[in-house]
């Protein structure tokens, strides 16, 4: 209504939007006064402030409808002061016909205020039902706002098999699926439903409620499983305004600021379904009661109740039909990728296994995850350390398959930051400018008294086996905490520092932290599970420790790091050597060759003498 005006302001008022941008801007940014000024008065095409305030004004991805809420969203005016994510779940209404509730963030009100959920107050338990757009007082009468429950409509596609993830419009999933590509994977070609996820409706929540009651003085039992969502991150193509890319070392470096983040409640894969209906409530202080309209409920928990003076009659909107949904939360921030430029062939980092791939193979794909993920929670704490912030302020998104650009065809991964805050807090730029400096760091500490320096220490060198609250873990993490290893992130460090690094298959240990005392590690590993499970034959090849059983001998249990190839022996090396003489030695007494890999081996022997053991 008011872009006329606004252009004719900028347009006649050069010499105070220059003293504006001279008083606020810092020294750091003097350099950019220039840009700054002609960004602002630029009113011609889309890289001024104006195109770009229209820009993200028609972004339907952007789930709200207030111009400034919607501005602070798209980048464009600060969010200080604008809690634009933050929603209510309705739980009553008071006798002054206010309504009554509990706020979230929608990060985090997407899995605690999910259909099924309980949440107490005030000592009475409520149960969520669905959602509505936001209640108020309407010349004394309760009512919800005439809007639809929901702020964001979308689709989804999601693939474990390769983490590729990515959100359509109604318009572009149709046109994609009249062509058949969500049959398989758009990415990796998977088509297993238990891995390959089709198209599912993605949807934001205005509001959460309740029946309005009053609640209950006891828990009920519930099937919806509400754990915290997972975050994704979504790339979007930009010409003008490409990602800045960055070669250090072996780390191949990308920041964008234009991408997408999502939060996704799947309630487990088995989704929410429900459609619209309209409810009449009633109180104990107004027994006429109070309609509202358009709400989106769950099927099975849109039942009509009467107790105490509280009453819900629910009735389907005739026009309504049922859907399966997702719950998500979404914003636009900086991302910070960062995956290996080469890869020995001796090492095999893809942590995606295929269906078809040996069991080993797949057991090894669970240390390589592990590496990536701990690598990730290693850069976290190193940033949060460097910046004393808050490790929250950096999330950690799924880590995403990346083919390996070297004729190989061979698959790794991207490990994914992103800053917490919405539209960026500076902090995963920061590791960006300044990670060769960070990455030698971690190498080689220069202070023993700081985080880094306390995980090269020889005290936890020894007494910290896996990860342990002074390296890795953290409260926060809990649901990794299986999974971490500092030993293996630190190794996935390395190999962004090095190209040449093969993790201990050309023999020589001695010089990396991370493996120095991986042949002690794996022999004593060998050992025990050799006393488990009746093995008696314990030897070595080269300092590489194996178990002989069955009849003569003939079998070979061979123990080895998670990271090597031993599907493809490409290069002569110590490993090679070793994988030589076992071949041989099991050809000639017609014996079979079983791998066991440490990762595995230390967290759960009993599956790996199960699972991995050719008998």
């Amino acid at each position: 209504m008011y872009k006329r005006q606004v252009i004719n302001w900028i347009n006649n008022n050069r010499s105070k939007i220059e003293n504006a941008v001279d008083t606020l801007i810092t020294p750091q940014l003097r350099s950019k006064r220039d840009d700054f000024i002609s960004w602002v008065t630029n009113t011609e095409n889309e890289n001024g402030l104006i195109g770009k305030a229209q820009n993200v004004i028609d972004n339907d991805e952007i789930p709200v409808t207030d111009i400034s809420e919607k501005l602070a969203e798209g980048g464009i005016l600060p969010m200080f002061g604008m809690p634009t994510t933050v929603k209510n779940l309705y739980h009553g209404i008071n006798r002054n016909i206010e309504p009554l509730s509990i706020d979230r963030s929608q990060s985090m009100a997407i899995y605690e205020f999910a259909p099924g959920a309980q949440k107490t107050k005030d000592k009475a338990i409520h149960q969520v039902i669905g959602f509505t757009s936001d209640i108020i007082n309407k010349n004394g009468a309760a009512t919800n706002i005439s809007k639809p429950p929901f702020s964001l409509n979308r689709w989804f596609v999601r693939c474990r098999a390769c983490g590729f993830f990515e959100t359509y419009s109604e318009e572009k999933k149709d046109e994609l699926e009249s062509q058949n590509q969500f049959d398989s994977c758009p990415f990796c070609g998977e088509r297993a439903t238990d891995k390959y996820q089709s198209p599912v409706k993605l949807k934001s929540p205005r509001a959460y409620r309740t029946d309005l009651s009053s609640g209950s003085d006891s828990k009920d039992d519930s099937e919806l499983l509400l754990s915290r969502p997972p975050i994704f991150a979504e790339k979007v193509n930009d010409p003008e305004n490409p990602d800045l890319n960055q070669l250090i070392y072996n780390a191949d470096l990308t920041i964008s600021d234009k991408d997408v983040t999502w939060r996704v409640n799947t309630n487990s894969d088995r989704y929410f379904t429900g459609k619209l209906y309209k409810t009449k409530n009633t109180f104990p202080f107004n027994p006429v009661g109070f309609w509202f309209n358009d709400q989106w409920l769950l099927n099975d928990l849109a039942v009509n109740s009467n107790e105490n003076g509280y009453s819900i009659l629910v009735q389907p909107v005739p026009t309504a039909v049922d859907e399966q949904i997702a719950l998500a939360s979404n914003k636009k921030t900086e991302i910070f990728r960062i995956a290996p430029s080469n890869v020995p062939l001796e090492l095999d980092l893809n942590m995606f296994s295929k269906e078809a791939d040996l069991p080993h193979i797949k057991a090894q794909s669970n240390g390589v995850r592990s590496a990536y993920y701990s690598a990730a929670f290693l850069l976290q704490r190193i940033l949060a350390d460097r910046l004393d912030v808050d490790p929250t302020e950096i999330e950690i998104a799924d880590i995403a398959m990346k083919l390996l650009d070297d004729g190989t065809d061979r698959r790794i991964a991207e490990i994914i930051l992103t800053d917490e805050l919405p539209n960026g807090s500076g902090f995963v730029r920061y590791l960006y400018n300044n990670f060769q400096d960070i990455l030698m760091e971690t190498m080689n500490p220069s202070d023993a008294n700081n985080y880094l320096g306390k995980i090269h220490s020889s005290s936890h060198l020894e007494k910290c086996k896996d990860a342990c609250y002074d390296c890795l873990k953290v409260y926060r993490n809990m649901n990794y905490h299986s999974l971490l290893d500092w030993r293996l992130g630190l190794s996935m460090m390395r190999i962004f520092s090095d190209a040449s690094y093969v993790c201990g298959a050309d023999g020589n240990f001695t010089p990396y932290i991370e493996l120095r005392d991986w042949l002690v590690f794996a022999t004593a590993l060998r050992d025990s599970f050799a006393k488990s499970f009746g093995l008696t034959c314990l030897e070595s090849i080269n300092g590489l420790p194996i178990i002989k059983f069955g009849k003569n001998q003939r079998n070979i249990i061979m123990i080895v790091h998670p990271f090597w190839d031993l599907r493809n022996i490409r290069e002569a090396n110590w490993l090679a050597e070793i994988k030589v003489e076992i071949d041989e030695y099991t050809t000639n007494r017609n014996g079979k060759v079983s791998i066991i890999d440490t990762f595995n081996l230390h967290r759960r022997p009993g599956w790996c003498y199960e699972k991995l053991v050719n008998r």
